[in-house]
């Protein structure tokens, strides 16, 4: 998700080093960094760093938890997913309020750099999910049998200078986004989801809407490991006009050996009555060791009007 910087984000953050200083030792925390070089047709190559997140997770009671995250991105201090889980029925019924990854499709799963086997994510989420939905609200969430659920409540997207959505911190109108998704596993390793989403995101205005719907699919073997989406989009403008959009993509990941990985992947993105936006992105992947990683990628960008933008990146990623 973009990361929700800010006064609150840095406060927080020394009030929860505070807190669980106190409280070390029924807190879990571990954490992740990442360094990118990236050497692209169309700017100058460049080292830089990606983030630096530290997580908590400390069990509050027999039937609460609580998870936090704390981001930084380009000498920011930000919050990452920050929430407390309530459980209503064991496994089947919890409650989640707080800040959080919304679990619209499967990207949502692999935010972070050390979950994600590609550098780069999905046009689907670059483009039609603001670089990945992060929100405050709650989420009713749970499995029963093969299927497992997400509703949630939530402030919703905002808008930026131009009106397009982004992600936001507090809701800028008087209503709430509402949404879901719903998985089905017929047989272990496989998954088909659908979700969808709905509510305003111009400020002061409760009437004109954002909305997403989605469909994915997850298969997982000691083969190979495939995953894809496709999502449709629409947003209300000013009068009567609205923009419509659609995208997917496809990826597969093959294990060479026991440390070694390679992946690609396909996407599409297009408005409606829109040129095309296209993009291939293949990469190699070492475990170094156990909590080391790194990865190559080469991105094949086909625009029109075409634009030499292909990039080429290395990543090192390190959990702690």
């Amino acid at each position: 998700m973009k990361r929700k910087c800010g006064k609150f984000a840095a406060v927080f953050f020394w009030c929860f080093i505070f807190a669980i200083t106190v409280t070390a030792e029924e807190t879990a925390i571990s954490g992740f960094v990442d360094v990118i070089y990236t050497d692209a047709q169309s700017e100058n190559s460049s080292f830089g760093m990606g983030s630096f997140e530290i997580d908590f997770e400390k069990q509050i009671s027999e039937r609460a938890a609580f998870e936090g995250a704390v981001v930084v991105e380009d000498g920011k201090a930000a919050l990452g997913q920050t929430l407390v889980d309530f459980s209503i029925v064991k496994d089947k019924a919890n409650l989640q309020a707080g800040l959080i990854d919304i679990p619209f499709g499967i990207d949502y799963l692999t935010f972070a750099a050390c979950d994600r086997k590609l550098i780069t994510p999905p046009l689907t989420t670059e483009l039609m999910m603001d670089g990945g939905w992060g929100d405050i609200g709650i989420n009713l969430h749970g499995k029963v049998s093969q299927l497992n659920y997400n509703f949630y409540a939530v402030n919703g997207m905002g808008e930026d200078s131009t009106h397009a959505p982004v992600n936001q911190m507090a809701d800028n109108n008087n209503s709430k986004t509402f949404g879901g998704r719903a998985g089905f596993s017929p047989e272990e390793g496989l998954e088909i989801g659908l979700s969808a989403a709905r509510g305003p995101y111009l400020k002061n205005d409760s009437e004109k809407l954002w909305q997403r719907t989605g469909a994915d699919i997850r298969f997982e073997s000691e083969a190979f490991n495939l995953k894809g989406e496709y999502l449709t989009g629409k947003e209300d403008l000013t009068g009567t006009a609205e923009n419509k959009h659609k995208g997917f993509y496809l990826e597969v990941l093959k294990p060479v050996s026991n440390s070694i990985y390679a992946v690609v992947r396909y996407g599409e993105w297009q408005p409606d009555g829109g040129d095309k936006v296209e993009r291939i992105t293949a990469a190699l992947g070492y475990d170094i060791a156990a909590d080391i990683s790194l990865r190559g990628e080469y991105a094949i960008n086909k625009e029109t009007p075409k634009e030499d933008n292909n990039s080429v990146k290395v990543q090192v990623v390190v959990n702690f």
